[in-house]
């Protein structure tokens, strides 16, 4: 996905989107997550405390430049396997909620995983820098009621396999039920997994709040997508529409919604309309809800981008 990220993000700068900026005080807590035995969708509804937030001065082809001395040299460089940070563009407009894996920095240029000459950024962009989500993090409060060698936790590749990490104690995910090579792997930002286990789990899932959108990047071609808002409003739920599913393209992309442990069918699928809503038919309208802390499958029939909204 690093050779076409951006042209896949151009899509969703292209759509001129602008928000406007509100002052808020970040919350941090926790939600439950009751898992059903069998299949669950799960797209982590917090996300780690920020470790810089700040305005960019500079804009290269694939670097951020803030002040000099205003962060850490090496503090955000990927790790061995997988990015262990992001950036998120929290400038309102159209930039706003792009998220970027950090390959490495220096005291004051954060070099990025992705050309992102597309995106237009004008050297004044107000950034966040945050640990991503990982495997082991996000189930960092649950682990005691995780099945080892059991429970698992699937990701769909943006190239259509899919990789599955089995629980096997302690903090440790493993594909191999021994090598613990599941443990760092990144949840991006209004992404998730499939998560299978034994018996009905209730899961305490821990972090901060994210109020605003975030654009989520969409492997096409038919390859499955685990989307859903980034927010932990649990009781909670919006129109399907409203959460930005009728942005999709119409009569092609859709979403497949599933109860709790039952994959084998979706309770519904959506299409968007082109006229702001979506439709199980192409034709009526649909009124129906989604669940915030629930998440959904996408397919898309290119490489897009897509805003999804936090109903925040």
């Amino acid at each position: 996905m690093k050779t076409t990220l951006y042209s896949i993000l151009a899509a969703a700068a292209a759509c001129g989107m602008a928000f406007g900026e509100t002052a808020y005080t970040t919350p941090v807590g926790y939600y439950n997550f009751d898992a059903k035995a069998g299949g669950n969708i799960f797209v982590p509804g917090l996300v780690n405390s920020s470790a810089f937030a700040g305005v960019v001065t500079a804009v290269g082809a694939n670097t951020l430049t803030v002040a000099p001395g205003a962060i850490t040299a090496n503090a955000f460089d990927e790790g061995s396997s997988y990015a262990t940070h992001y950036v998120e563009i929290t400038q309102s407009g159209s930039n706003q909620g792009v998220v970027i894996d950090i390959v490495s920095n220096t005291n004051s240029v954060i070099t990025l995983a992705s050309d992102i000459s597309a995106l237009s950024m004008t050297g004044t962009e107000t950034i966040t820098i945050r640990p991503h989500v990982t495997l082991s993090g996000a189930f960092a409060s649950a682990e005691s009621v995780l099945a080892a060698y059991g429970d698992s936790a699937t990701f769909a590749n943006p190239d259509g396999t899919s990789t599955t990490y089995y629980f096997i104690g302690g903090v440790d995910w493993s594909t191999d039920f021994s090598t613990p090579d599941g443990n760092d792997r990144p949840i991006s930002p209004g992404t998730g997994i499939v998560f299978d286990c034994g018996a009905d789990a209730a899961l305490t899932i821990a972090g901060e709040v994210k109020s605003t959108d975030t654009v989520v990047q969409i492997a096409g071609n038919g390859v499955p997508n685990v989307v859903g808002p980034v927010n932990p409003l649990v009781g909670g739920s919006a129109l399907i529409k409203d959460l930005g599913f009728a942005d999709m393209v119409a009569y092609g992309d859709s979403i497949s919604i599933y109860a709790p442990g039952q994959l084998f069918a979706p309770t519904g699928t959506y299409y968007a309309l082109g006229d702001g809503d979506v439709s199980t038919d192409f034709s009526t309208p649909s009124s129906d809800t989604f669940d915030f802390t629930k998440g959904a499958i996408f397919i898309a029939g290119s490489d897009t981008a897509f805003r999804v909204k936090s109903g925040l």
